[in-house]
């Protein structure tokens, strides 16, 4: 069997309570990835989309303001289309705040393997349920009001850790200690990454 020109492309999901810091612990890995890298920012991609005014749309923005979650085929359809439209299949990926649910997470890994990739791994910044409200309230974006952000805590119990535990059962979760500044967040990633990944992690 010849071997996929894409065996080498690494794939990394970002996962974390919202206000843990996984936008910037994404940037961290795109720098350091380089200019073959490409940032799969599903919150960004989803604002874009609801911009939009349609039956579809009207739901998701109510979802979006009342802090729910999005179904899977949703949050799929985000980071699909930047594969299929965008065609960034063959680069560096990074995921930022997807999968969020175990359907999604699955199909990850089957869309990986059917283009010759590496199945994903997953980097868990992990951050106090309390200190990360705090940061989103400090944060202070439209839809960081006090309800909103119990129901995304509540739905990343119920719906993320399983996520979490996906890869963890497989020994493709990289647990990180969030709460700490970010520059040394980033380095513990950095070294997590190369002992799990060696000179295909070294060598970018």
């Amino acid at each position: 069997m010849v071997p996929s020109p894409l065996s080498k492309k690494l794939t990394i999901v970002v996962i974390g309570r919202s206000g843990s810091g996984k936008g910037t612990q994404a940037e961290f890995l795109l720098k350091h990835l380089g200019k073959d890298a490409h940032h799969v920012e599903t919150g960004r991609i989803l604002r874009h989309l609801l911009t939009r005014q349609n039956a579809t749309t009207r739901i998701a923005n109510h979802i979006m303001k009342i802090g729910g979650l999005f179904p899977s085929w949703f949050g799929a359809y985000a980071w699909l289309r930047e594969l299929i439209e965008e065609g960034c299949a063959d680069k560096h990926l990074v995921f930022d705040g997807a999968p969020r649910k175990i359907e999604e997470a699955e199909l990850l890994d089957d869309v990986m393997k059917w283009h010759g990739r590496q199945r994903a791994w997953c980097v868990y910044v992990d951050v106090p349920e309390k200190d990360a409200s705090l940061r989103l309230l400090a944060r202070g974006r439209d839809d960081d009001h006090p309800e909103a952000i119990k129901n995304r805590m509540r739905f990343f119990k119920k719906d993320v850790l399983p996520v979490i535990a996906h890869y963890a059962k497989q020994k493709r979760l990289i647990h990180i200690n969030g709460n700490k500044p970010m520059e040394e967040v980033w380095r513990e990633i950095d070294k997590a990454l190369a002992k799990k990944l060696k000179q295909l992690w070294l060598s970018q």
